[in-house]
């Protein structure tokens, strides 16, 4: 998004050091803590993380004085990561069985089991008008992935601005796959990780190694880097790759149960 001609006055005056970092609320969306201001030394660049907003802009280089010492002592450092803020979860979450819609996608990907088992949290997002998956880490809510029901925006929306994977079961063996949906499916015979992309993260690594096995069940399109996931995580367990025709989560439940057991019994 375009930033308004105001915002690069309002940027240039907050009171942040060269080399700071300053976190508010959006100026333009309003929504909390979203908008984030990054002074290199030499300009101001701001942006702002919310799905629905991401203004963005720079200043341009300034080099007073202060700005000018700085430059010539050291070089401009990278911007390093935002830590994870502390996820809360959204007043606009309710009980998945307050719409029914909600209810009969969640029940036509086979998810309902894991919901109504506990192994997964789910939830209705009316504002959003979203299926939502509680991401947990540590026993604790840490982010949320919202699914559209009504095909508005992008297909999956992520909350909150963590790396974890969604984990749904407590079996001893992980299944690394796309989707919520999917993990879901697959929870009450493996451990389902779902990547939400197909992106393999250091935080993906440092959950999935410890299992004692891990299978890669991308879909049959990324393929490639299903394969470059199993070389680097067979470096930390022992993993394979699964060969999918079609997505977990579409297979009829007996179909879905033969094809996972037939690789974790081997």
């Amino acid at each position: 998004m375009e930033s308004p001609n105001w915002l690069k006055a309002y940027v240039e005056s907050l009171d942040i050091q060269p080399l700071g970092r300053y976190r508010s609320d959006c100026p333009v969306c309003g929504r909390s803590n979203t908008f984030s201001v990054t002074d290199d030394g030499l300009q101001r660049l701001w942006f702002c993380f919310h799905a629905d907003c991401n203004v963005s802009g720079r200043t341009g280089i300034t080099l007073s004085k202060d700005f000018a010492k700085i430059a010539i002592k050291k070089p401009t450092p990278s911007v390093a990561p935002a830590a994870p803020d502390k996820f809360v979860i959204p007043d606009t979450f309710t009980s998945l069985s307050r719409n029914l819609d909600a209810e009969l996608y969640v029940r036509s990907v086979h998810a309902y089991d894991a919901y109504l088992s506990g192994r997964a949290d789910i939830r209705y997002d009316f504002k959003r008008n979203r299926v939502a998956y509680l991401v947990k880490h540590d026993g604790k809510v840490v982010d949320a992935v919202g699914r559209s029901l009504d095909g508005r925006g992008a297909k999956w929306y992520r909350y909150g601005n963590s790396q974890q994977p969604f984990v749904c079961g407590t079996g001893r063996c992980v299944a690394i796959v796309e989707d919520c949906a999917s993990a879901c499916s697959i929870s009450h015979n493996v451990t389902g990780l779902a990547l939400l992309g197909t992106n393999l993260l250091d935080a993906h690594i440092d959950v999935i190694k410890g299992y004692e096995r891990a299978f890669v069940a991308l879909d049959k399109d990324a393929t490639d880097k299903a394969l470059d996931m199993v070389k680097i995580l067979c470096r930390k367990i022992p993993t394979r790759l699964m060969v999918l025709d079609r997505d977990l989560k579409n297979l009829d439940n007996e179909e879905r149960d033969e094809f996972v057991r037939s690789y974790i019994d081997r």
